[in-house]
């Protein structure tokens, strides 16, 4: 049962990546990143299911472990394009997409729980999210 929930969610989260790609890979990102938090604002209970491990003792199974991937992998892609396009350091795009996942993933657990000091939390949101950016750039001057 949690397994299938699961399953649908992380569908749902890869869907909300598959579409980015325009012309310019930065502002895809930027994208991406507004993408996941207002994933995470209209699913709270959902979203805290897939990562907080709510239920105890569960363990995802290989395949829902390799579809999570697929969701991380629309990521990575965003990443590679940015790369390719020399916007981007020449770095691991695994490791890169990690570095902007791991922000924006905490940088929303935090809003979902009401824990901050910022008044405007998307406006907080968005130059975290530049920040990342700005230091993963190949100029990050």
């Amino acid at each position: 049962e949690v397994e299938v929930a699961e399953q649908q969610l992380v569908g749902e989260l890869r869907r909300t990546f598959a579409d980015v790609g325009g012309a310019d890979p930065i502002a895809d990102l930027v994208e991406a990143g507004d993408r996941y938090r207002r994933f995470a604002l209209e699913r709270p209970s959902r979203y805290m299911l897939m990562f907080d491990r709510a239920v105890p003792d569960f363990e995802p199974s290989p395949a829902a472990v390799e579809r999570a991937f697929a969701s991380f992998a629309e990521l990575i892609r965003l990443v590679q394009r940015g790369i390719d396009a020399g916007v981007l350091a020449e770095d691991d795009a695994t490791e890169m997409a990690q570095r902007m996942w791991a922000s924006c993933h905490g940088e929303v657990s935090l809003e979902l729980r009401g824990m901050g000091f910022v008044d405007d939390v998307e406006a907080h949101h968005r130059a975290l999210v530049a920040t990342v950016l700005r230091g993963m750039s190949r100029d990050p001057s």
